[in-house]
Order: structure tokens, then sequence, then C-alpha cells
């Protein structure tokens, strides 16, 4: 499966590697997310390039066969809400455009089976690029 470079601020990987080590079991998609934490190129929150999709990013992506793009913001399970667009990270889609950069494509287990390949079209927001490290 071709696995894109992926790059991750350290307060992300901190944070989604402790909520990770608090669940009781992981699931498939859990186990995918902390195999790509553990190949990710770890930064420092102001030095995540301002076209990666980070924690709290709002971003335009496609899912193979579509060519529709669609907006999602990328949250952590305490902050889903189920509002139009949100992603937990622990969701397949969520999980595999994390660290992603803009024009990248990655093809993601689902647990269904099949594999979906989504590619990121483009970073609308990204805390770190405004300066927000909360």
């Amino acid at each position: 499966m071709n696995k894109p470079s992926i790059i991750v601020s350290e307060q992300d990987l901190h944070r989604l590697e402790t909520m990770l080590e608090h669940q009781s079991k992981l699931t498939p998609t859990m186990e995918h997310l902390e195999d790509e934490l553990a190949r990710a190129e770890v930064v420092a929150p102001q030095d995540v390039p301002t076209n990666v999709v980070s924690m709290n990013a709002k971003v335009l992506i496609t899912i193979a066969p579509s060519t529709e793009a669609t907006e999602i913001t990328l949250v952590y399970p305490h902050d889903f809400r189920g509002d139009k667009g949100q992603v937990n990270v622990l969701a397949p889609v969520g999980a595999a455009i994390l660290g992603l950069s803009e024009g990248q494509e990655i093809e993601w287990p689902q647990p269904d089976g099949h594999v979906m390949k989504v590619k990121i079209i483009k970073v609308l927001y990204q805390p770190e690029r405004e300066g927000d490290y909360l």
C-alpha cells in the first residue's frame, strides 16, 4: 500500500498517543493510526508546514471514485459533536488524512475490508498557520 510521508506536530502526537493509551480496546483504525504516528515526521507546532492537515484543520478532500470535493474538519473524539463536516480522528477517513499535505493521497483500509483512496485538495484552515497552538 502506498504510504505518503506525513508530518505531525509534537502537540498532536502527544495528545493522540495519550488518547490511544487510554482506550480499553484498539479498533483496526486506531491500530492504523498508531502505525501512522510511529512513522510520522514530528515537528514543533510552529514548524508544521501550512499545507499539512493537523488536528482541528478544515480541509477539502476527495474520496475516490468521487471527484467531488468535501469540506471536513478533523477533530478529537471529545470535540466530536456530529456537526456537518466534522470527522473524528478515530474514524477511518480522519485517521487517514492526519499529517498529509495538499496534493497527497493515501489508500486506507476500511472496516468492511475495502480500501478507500483519499486525496487532500486544500487545507482551508490550520490552527498552527493561524498561530493557534491550543
